[in-house]
């Protein structure tokens, strides 16, 4: 059995660490035992610590400023001797270069796993850097393309997608516990958008939508509005309250729900007719592969991963992000022909049980590991 360091830099819950969940749980314990080490203790640490997965602590500072580095460089090589690790996955940006040269040190291979598109302006570190790792994994090709740079070397860049357990996740779950406690009626039709409360999730033009289908909206049923999350990290402060603001200011504050963050996701995706998912840029979005595990359709902005995800017209509808007319037109075109979404929604969860199950996902991540293992 051979121990596999997961380095982190992020102690809360967002997509990539329910991805990384997802890993410890299914992950063959007879030949990998997964050791992660993160920056603090925290919800992460908390549902680790619920499967039995072993945590160490180590916060990386930014690498630009010198005070905190030689520590962390020094834990984690002694953490590889220590914990006698065979292999270093690092899953986040300012943790790959930390990662890379403890690897170095200790002479064993280094996995990066990419998961993020940059804003187009900015230079990408990682694949001006992409000769140091072994392995490359990214959760798209569109992540992938940012290392072009590799074109020479396609063996180094692999693409894995996200994985659902589709046994959660599934389209005979009832939504009704959680349309009860908001005060939903079973005629009301529910259009949901569930992420974290960062800028880049665009929940103006979500709600812009809304407000352009509340103001001509003549149907027998009322249509009822879900934001689901919360604030996750703290660069996401304050952005609730003036989404809030937003709501008022559209005069849709009657039709739109604040659930707050929800552990019950699946009830919750039971509870909605549609997801809307209208990001800016999106890697491969986790709501989207489970929603349709749901057997929901889904409607998100035509852009990253979202394209590959999402089959225009078969499992959902793509908009651009910046038109909140054409995402008012995508909702009400499904509200109003419920055949169509409901034909979405089944081709959606055939979808997902064929590309992105996690057993998928945990199958061609334990193939990486073997790959990069047997050249030691």
């Amino acid at each position: 059995m051979h121990n596999i360091a997961i380095v982190h830099e992020f102690h809360e819950i967002a997509g990539a660490e329910n991805s990384l969940l997802y890993l410890a749980r299914n992950i063959d314990r007879n030949r990998f035992n997964l050791i992660f080490v993160l920056p603090r203790q925290g919800q992460f640490w908390e549902e680790l610590k619920k499967i039995g997965t072993d945590v160490d602590f180590c916060e990386f500072p930014k690498i630009r400023g010198l005070h905190g580095v030689g520590k962390a460089l020094r834990f984690l090589s002694d953490f590889v001797k220590k914990k006698n690790i065979s292999l270093i996955h690092s899953n986040s940006i300012r943790t790959h270069i930390y990662s890379t040269i403890a690897a170095r040190r200790n002479r064993i291979p280094v996995i990066w796993h990419q998961r993020n598109l940059l804003i187009h302006e900015l230079i990408d570190p990682d694949s001006l850097l992409s000769f140091l790792p072994d392995k490359i994994i990214c959760n798209s090709y569109a992540v992938a393309r940012r290392f072009s740079i590799l074109r020479f070397l396609p063996k180094k860049v692999t693409v894995i997608y996200n994985g659902v357990d589709t046994n959660r996740f599934r389209p005979d779950i009832t939504g009704e516990i959680v349309r009860k406690e908001f005060d939903i009626r079973p005629s009301e039709a529910v259009i949901g958008i569930a992420s974290r409360f960062h800028e880049n999730k665009n929940h103006e033009t979500f709600l812009k939508a809304v407000r352009i289908i509340c103001s001509r909206h003549r149907g027998p049923d009322s249509l009822k509005f879900l934001i689901v999350g919360a604030s996750v990290f703290e660069e996401d402060r304050g952005r609730e309250l003036y989404l809030r603001d937003f709501v008022r200011l559209q005069g849709i504050q009657d039709k739109v729900i604040f659930t707050g963050f929800r552990k019950d996701m699946p009830e919750a995706y039971a509870a909605m007719d549609i997801l809307v998912i209208s990001s800016f840029r999106e890697a491969c979005g986790r709501v989207i592969i489970e929603a349709m595990s749901s057997g929901k359709p889904v409607i998100g902005s035509n852009t990253g991963g979202n394209r590959e995800l999402i089959v225009d017209a078969k499992t959902g509808i793509l908009f651009s992000a910046s038109d909140p007319k054409a995402l008012a037109e995508a909702i009400s075109y499904l509200v109003q022909h419920k055949d169509v979404a409901r034909a979405m929604g089944e081709t959606g969860r055939k979808r997902v049980e064929q590309y992105f199950d996690i057993r998928v996902n945990v199958k061609k991540t334990e193939a990486v590991y073997g790959e990069l293992l047997g050249r030691i």
